[in-house]
């Protein structure tokens, strides 16, 4: 994501969306009755005829839809202002926002939260590409701010010992799908892992100028694959990325459990209290809130938070994390000291 323009007077930013996780960004901070000013297209009518003409409109949000892992953003509202020619003022109306597109946005008031999330997502860097390579299969994903992304989970053939050769035909195979993968999101950044002396093999068959981290886990599956986003090699390679963060924080707060320290708080009313109190060091909640009638309820507590210097960590469905937040009502945070 990247900011273009940001008008403080007339509360309005500018964007241009480089990724699908800006469109998920965006996805979480429009509200109902936020305006936005993008380009669409709309069928009109002219003449006897009926057109889709490209136009810019202002409109007026009611609510949005993203669906994991596509490139499209839909904003349904209100036109506010459009060309007068067309006459279309106070028409409901559909917004496609695709990757490539800019878009502002204007609020009555930003949050505090609302702007930490565009500034975080405008500083993070490229994309990572994960492969977890065994002798007989391989799995290849990679992170998104909306969860774990896998783009392949293949068998490949076993080798034996008429067919010896078949261990390098396969290493080539996975080789070249990687380097696919890499050039289609645009990245050099891969994380190679796997349970045994493969990986190395599949090493040698990748070309020069890739930033290549290797590590072992125990299986090339998504099994495998959770265990990897636990590891502190995913801080090293990308510390800033917000899903290897929130198992971390997960991890921290099932010990602080486990070991009844007083450092959990789960539950709206007891996070409330922490809040108030400037507890919060970490909150985690999962998006649910933020996508239905409760998101009102919610929003003073995730800005109160951000005031204090704390940190909101959004929980999307298919985070590895999501049923264990879940189990906890849902939003719990981690506490920079006791409250009781």
């Amino acid at each position: 994501m990247r900011i273009l323009e940001i008008d403080e007077k007339e509360n309005l930013i500018r964007l241009y969306v480089e990724d699908e996780d800006d469109l998920w960004v965006l996805h979480l901070i429009l509200e109902k009755g936020d305006k936005v000013i993008a380009r669409t297209t709309r069928d009109v009518s002219l003449g006897k005829d009926s057109r889709r003409i490209p136009m810019t409109v202002e409109l007026q949000v009611d609510y949005t839809e993203f669906q994991q892992y596509t490139s499209r953003l839909r904003i349904h509202g209100i036109i506010l202002d459009a060309p007068e020619r067309f006459g279309i003022k106070g028409a409901h109306h559909t917004v496609n926002l695709d990757i490539g597109d800019e878009i502002v946005i204007i609020k009555d008031k930003w949050s505090e939260f609302a702007l930490e999330k565009i500034k975080r997502q405008a500083e993070k860097k490229g994309k990572l590409l994960i492969a977890l390579v065994d002798f007989d299969e391989y799995i290849i994903a990679t992170p998104m701010a909306q969860g774990v992304r896998v783009l392949a989970e293949r068998s490949l053939p076993t080798p034996n010992k008429e067919n010896e050769g078949i261990i390098e035909e396969n290493a080539k195979t996975v080789a070249e799908e990687i380097k696919s993968f890499l050039l289609s999101l645009s990245t050099n950044v891969l994380i190679l892992a796997g349970p045994g002396p493969f990986k190395e093999i599949v090493a040698r068959h990748l070309q020069q100028g890739i930033k290549l981290y290797l590590d072992s886990v125990s299986s090339a599956t998504r099994n495998g694959l959770n265990e990897i986003l636990r590891r502190d090699i995913i801080d090293q390679v990308y510390r800033d990325y917000e899903l290897a963060e929130e198992v971390k924080v997960m991890e921290k707060i099932m010990e602080n459990i486990s070991k009844d320290t007083g450092l959990v708080a789960y539950g709206k009313d007891d996070v409330q209290k922490a809040v108030d109190y400037g507890a919060v060091d970490t909150l985690l909640l999962l998006e649910d809130f933020l996508a239905s009638d409760k998101r009102e309820e919610f929003d003073p507590l995730l800005e109160e938070v951000e005031r204090k210097k704390g940190r909101v960590m959004i929980v999307p469905r298919d985070s590895t994390i999501y049923y264990q937040v879940k189990s906890l009502t849902g939003i719990v945070a981690l506490l920079r000291f006791r409250i009781n």
